[in-house]
């Protein structure tokens, strides 16, 4: 059995005028490929901005106890 090709997302060898332009715009608009990946990576970003605020408030934090017992030494 013989496998359906994906059909290209844009061609602009089709959009002759502007009812093929705004057919092809609304393809484009429907197309839900990839977005998955995208929200995936958004979240990460998200965690990883959270990571960098967590660390920035936690070094703040203990940089004064370690700079006391720095300076006994």
């Amino acid at each position: 059995m013989e496998t359906a090709m994906p059909r290209p997302l844009l061609s602009f060898a089709r959009i002759t005028d502007k009812a093929g332009a705004a057919k092809t715009v609304w393809r484009l608009i429907e197309d839900d490929c990839g977005v998955t990946a995208i929200e995936y990576a958004l979240i990460v970003g998200l965690i990883v901005m959270a990571f960098v605020a967590l660390i920035t408030q936690i070094g703040d934090f203990i940089s004064v106890p370690l700079d006391t017992v720095a300076s006994y030494l």
